[in-house]
């Protein structure tokens, strides 16, 4: 079923540049925690197979996120 009106994330995703964008075969996993260890860790038990290889990093109000590009 399509929404009658698209939600801000898809506008968000919409405007993005095409450099910024995720590659049509690939979906972004992205894991948390309270140290880059710990959302390492998190990527690691969610069987990504080299949870040091993130593409994007941040660390927001004492909390770690690292997400990873994954092929599908």
């Amino acid at each position: 079923m399509t929404p009658l009106y698209p939600s801000l994330i898809d506008e968000q995703i919409a405007e993005l540049p095409e450099h910024m964008a995720v590659p049509a075969d690939r979906v972004l996993m992205v894991f948390k925690g309270l140290t880059m260890w710990d959302a390492m860790r998190e990527a690691e038990r969610a069987h990504i197979s080299n949870p040091e290889a993130w593409s994007r990093r941040a660390c927001l109000c004492g909390e770690w996120t690292l997400s990873y590009e994954v092929r599908t």
